[in-house]
């Protein structure tokens, strides 16, 4: 395999003293140099692993236009390129570094320098190539999305969990807000956020726009600045918000689960990131629970027996003289109060329970000949305990059972 290295300069000279410094391995190498012209046509015609640039006052702009379509291009965008300067400028190195250079030289560099640089330049487009060609199969497998080389929706949460087992990280489930989702496609909004977080966190799709990110052994408060980055690198139009939490003491299940809940929260605010954490347990100490719910209980209890007792008794009392073929029975205990009807038409049910602390429970059930009808539970709160709502269930109750025996 050759190793084609190209030189892109106007500058007779120039090629000369690079082509005099630059180490070529093997005997196949070629080094080739062409003007800035037509360089782009050149590029993609040779398709070189390597490339040098230099770089003179005028043609800042024109070098900078230059890596960014190679780094567009499917067939370019893995070879290296390395930036020579005449005079070396900070801000026009932040600049290309920004639109992707692989590294920089000064013309009066030593051979030494170049042989380091040429040498880590090939060795970095060799593993981007391998890297690409692993990518392309992801994506043939429909792994990876092939637009973006990121998770597809059926594999981004297998890709993580089996990311978190090997160690912690802050897990973020971020999505538009729910007002511009017409407006922003989620291959956009993904795109966004890969310009903003390193190569080395993990992206992918999950279900109803959202957009699921790890960034491994990273705290959250250094999470929230990256979030704070992707914000501002959204036009002022578009807007999103994330749940995210760190997953050092929790599993990935958890995590997914309390962030995704943590977005919800956030949607409904608007705009916002909130982080998300297990809920506090409070310690709960079960003998003085235990001794004041049987307290509270047996208080309550001899309270509702006061109640039904009487209540029960002069009912009955008071509807025998009324319903003269009707048996009429009731019975009260500390678990429950029971008051039926029955003739030979059919047979009903009023029964009052307690079995906890809030409420109480009124079940009434009619077994009627030929009808169907069916079983009514009622809740009453016990701080809305009274003889008189009792009282108005209960004859509601008789008044049902005699209107369903009279059909």
């Amino acid at each position: 395999m050759e190793n084609s290295i190209l030189l892109i300069t106007d500058n007779e000279k120039v090629s000369k003293l690079v082509k005099a410094k630059v180490l070529l391995l093997r005997n196949s190498d070629v080094f080739e140099s062409v003007s800035s012209k037509d360089c782009l046509e050149k590029v993609k015609e040779k398709n070189p692993v390597l490339i040098f640039y230099h770089l003179c006052a005028d043609n800042e702009e024109e070098f900078l236009n230059f890596v960014q379509k190679i780094r567009q291009n499917d067939n370019t965008k893995t070879c290296s390129v390395i930036l020579l300067f005449e005079e070396f400028d900070e801000n026009t190195l932040c600049s290309a570094y920004e639109k992707g250079i692989t590294d920089f030289l000064t013309l009066d560099a030593t051979e030494t320098e170049f042989t380091i640089r040429t040498l880590w330049c090939l060795k970095k487009r060799e593993n981007l190539y391998e890297s690409q060609n692993k990518k392309d199969i992801l994506s043939q497998l429909k792994i990876l999305d092939k637009n973006n080389q990121v998770y597809t929706e059926n594999y981004t949460y297998t890709i993580l969990k089996e990311e978190s087992k090997k160690d912690w990280g802050t897990f973020v489930v971020a999505a538009p807000d729910i007002n511009i989702r017409s407006k922003i496609s989620p291959e956009n909004l993904m795109n966004t956020i890969k310009k903003t977080v390193r190569s080395c966190d993990i992206l992918g799709y999950a279900s109803d726009f959202k957009i699921y990110l790890w960034f491994r052994h990273t705290a959250k408060e250094d999470v929230l600045k990256v979030l704070e980055k992707i914000r501002t690198a959204l036009t002022a139009d578009f807007t999103i918000c994330a749940g995210y939490i760190e997953t050092k003491d929790i599993a990935f299940d958890r995590a997914e689960e309390l962030a995704n809940k943590a977005l919800s929260k956030a949607l409904l605010k608007g705009n916002s990131f909130l982080f998300a954490q297990e809920p506090v347990k409070k310690e709960v100490n079960l003998e003085v629970n235990v001794k004041n719910f049987k307290l509270h209980k047996e208080n309550f209890v001899k309270k509702l027996e006061n109640i039904l007792s009487p209540l029960f008794y002069q009912t009955q009392k008071r509807n025998e003289e009324k319903l003269f073929e009707t048996k009429i029975t009731q019975t009260v205990t500390e678990e429950r109060g029971n008051f039926s009807l029955k003739n030979e038409k059919g047979e009903s049910f009023f029964t009052v329970s307690y079995p906890g602390y809030t409420k109480i429970n009124v079940e009434i059930i009619h077994n009627i000949k030929n009808q169907d009808l069916k079983a009514e539970k009622l809740f009453v709160d016990t701080n809305e305990l009274s003889e008189e709502k009792l009282e108005y269930l209960l004859n509601s109750f008789i008044k049902d059972f005699q209107t369903y025996t009279n059909d």
